[in-house]
């Protein structure tokens, strides 16, 4: 049997969402579509935290910033009037940085590889990289499939 949770390098989930109007009016609906679309969270998600560390990294993004741990958690704080839990944020910071949507330098994080890129670029950058790596091992077996017939 093939072990095949040991084969799985990463995952991506893009969804293909319609965008209506009322979700482009608020920021905090885009930034939950947007989420939803990068499979970031999963459809009916009630927890905040994950989109608030989210719409920060954005927002320091398009300011040209790189912000800190503390930059982010003091943000969250004074965005949401509400002491944050540092491990709960740090872990929602992980699991971005892990999944490859952030990159973390000299203690920074930034979006992508902090090269100054659109939002719009870098994210299709980075999910047309992934499936195209994808597709080369796919490509690879089904060449492979095809010469066994």
């Amino acid at each position: 049997m093939i072990p095949e949770s040991k084969l799985i390098k990463s995952e991506i989930t893009i969804r293909e969402l319609s965008l209506p109007d009322d979700v482009v009016l608020a920021r905090k609906s885009l930034i939950r579509w947007l989420a939803l679309s990068l499979g970031l969270i999963t459809p009916n998600e009630s927890r905040r935290l994950l989109l608030d560390v989210f719409e920060t990294l954005l927002d320091f993004h398009v300011k040209g910033d790189s912000p800190t741990t503390k930059d982010i958690l003091d943000r969250l704080e004074s965005e949401t009037k509400a002491e944050q839990n540092p491990k709960a944020v740090y872990y929602h910071l992980l699991r971005l940085k892990e999944f490859g949507i952030i990159s973390r330098k000299k203690g920074r994080y930034q979006i992508g590889n902090g090269n100054g890129q659109k939002l719009s670029e870098l994210f299709r950058d980075f999910y047309l990289q992934k499936t195209n790596q994808a597709f080369d091992n796919i490509e690879t077996a089904l060449n492979k499939l095809e010469s066994k017939y």
